[in-house]
Parts: structure tokens; sequence; C-alpha cells
């Protein structure tokens, strides 16, 4: 009697792009002004070697509000992964949700379409998978696709702290100052799970 292989589902790390890894421009749409934090590859090396899917997830309701192109957003993008991979740094894959609050998609932040579509593409387990980003969408993002969501200070985050502590039922997992030290969180949590 042959035994059956189990798949294992992988981990991930879901990250938001403005205010997380690059400088928040405010409805960036140029690629000349895509500027990485100092430790954003470094920290998206250590995730990588720690065995997790790295996705970026953002909301870039600039298009839906016509103020930049889904192409300049595409530029944006390519240059942010050349210059992460320039450090030697990869990103599994990057989604985006193109539209505003008031279009209602499952797409955006908070919503989990984004987690859906990286669940569906690399075979991840979303209970056992982590959301960073500077705002209380991001990680709410986290909570609601059953994972831990971070918030970091880097970006918007010091001022999203503020309003947490006023109106949120909902806290984040934890509070770091930047990804860099979200990401030792992030490993250090991780080995408590099997994966």
């Amino acid at each position: 009697m042959g035994t059956k292989s189990v798949k294992v589902k992988t981990s991930a790390v879901f990250l938001d792009r403005d205010g997380t890894v690059i400088f928040d421009r405010n409805y960036l749409s140029s690629p000349k002004k895509v500027k990485l934090y100092s430790f954003s590859a470094q920290s998206i090396n250590k995730l990588r070697a720690a065995g997790f899917k790295i996705i970026i997830v953002t909301n870039q309701s600039g298009i839906s509000r016509g103020m930049f192109t889904e192409g300049d957003l595409i530029k944006v993008n390519r240059r942010l992964l050349s210059l992460l991979k320039a450090k030697g740094a990869k990103i599994d894959s990057v989604y985006y949700c193109p539209h505003s609050d008031f279009d209602d998609c499952y797409c955006r932040k908070p919503k989990i379409g984004l987690a859906l579509n990286g669940a569906r593409d690399f075979d991840i387990d979303l209970k056992k998978s982590y959301a960073v980003g500077d705002s209380i969408r991001d990680y709410l993002f986290g909570f609601n696709m059953g994972g831990k969501g971070i918030l970091v200070l880097t970006g918007h985050g010091k001022k999203e702290q503020d309003a947490i502590i006023v109106s949120e039922k909902i806290k984040p997992f934890i509070v770091c100052k930047t990804l860099k030290q979200a990401v030792n969180f992030i490993i250090k949590d991780a080995k408590r799970y099997p994966r």
C-alpha cells in the first residue's frame, strides 16, 4: 500500500507598497519618484531566506480617480522591482486594486480579494501569513484574511496609530517602527508555528 504525499501550503508576507517598502509620494505616478527605504531590500531578502513568499498588495485609487493610468502604475511597479532586483531582492508578485471606496470592490484593502489572488496563485495558507503596512487598512487586511496584521510607523503609520487609539476596536497584532523591525518579529513569531 503506497503512501500519499501531503502538499504543504506556504506562508506569505503581504507588503503594502507606499509608506512601507517605498516612500509615500501621494498618488505616485512617475517611476522617477520611486525611492526605496534603506532597509527594504535587506528586509525582503530576510523574509525570503526564512521561506516566505513575498507579495506586494497596494490600493491605487488614483486610477479610478483619473489621476494616473494603469500604464503609469505598471511603470512605477516595474521601477520598484528593478530597484529591489539591483539589491538582490525578489518579489513573487504585485497585486493592486485600481478602485476607490465608492466602487465597493472586493479587492480594495481591507477586503481580501488581493490575498485570495495570492493564495490561488502560490498555494498560500492565509492563516499562517502576515500583512504589513502603514495604515489601518493594511493590518485589517491581515486580520480579515485570517492571518496577522502589522502596522509600521513609516509613511502614514504614526498618524494612523493615533486614529487607532481613538476609533478602532480591532488593534494591530503588533506595531513596529519599520519594515525591518516587522520582519524580525515575523521570523521570530513564525518559528512557533510549523509551516
